[in-house]
């Protein structure tokens, strides 16, 4: 019993040093503000979250724009009400684009990126 209460206590003590929800950015610079979320860097594991909302008759344009030299870049944005996926990319290659948010509500911006050289940026405003 002792043996077993031993082992529990090591694997208590490695999973508390372990850092789970690791974000690493090298060289790096953002830009987070209530109508932006933007970074450059050499290198970037790990994600970053903001929120847009929409008002009313009042539709939101998200600029998009991504440089991928190299890694893996993901982003989605989620109408909060219902879970909807408003978009939704996988290893998203350099490029620009826009994305229409019409129904008002609170949207979820998620980016995660896995040795993502490069940068992204997206910018909304009414």
């Amino acid at each position: 019993m002792k043996k077993i209460a031993l082992l529990f206590a090591a694997a208590l003590i490695l999973l508390s040093s372990c850092n789970l929800n690791s974000n690493n950015v090298e060289n790096g610079n953002e830009v987070n503000t209530a109508t932006e979320i933007s970074m450059v860097y050499d290198k970037f594991t790990g994600s970053r979250q903001t929120h847009i909302e929409v008002v009313e008759n009042q539709p939101v344009i998200v600029v998009v724009e991504i440089v991928t030299d190299k890694g893996s870049l993901e982003a989605t944005i989620v109408r909060d009400a219902d879970n909807d996926i408003r978009y939704e990319g996988h290893q998203i290659p350099t490029s620009s684009f826009t994305v229409g948010l019409d129904d008002p509500g609170r949207y979820t911006l998620n980016i995660k990126a896995v040795n993502h050289a490069g940068s992204f940026s997206f910018r909304w405003g009414k």
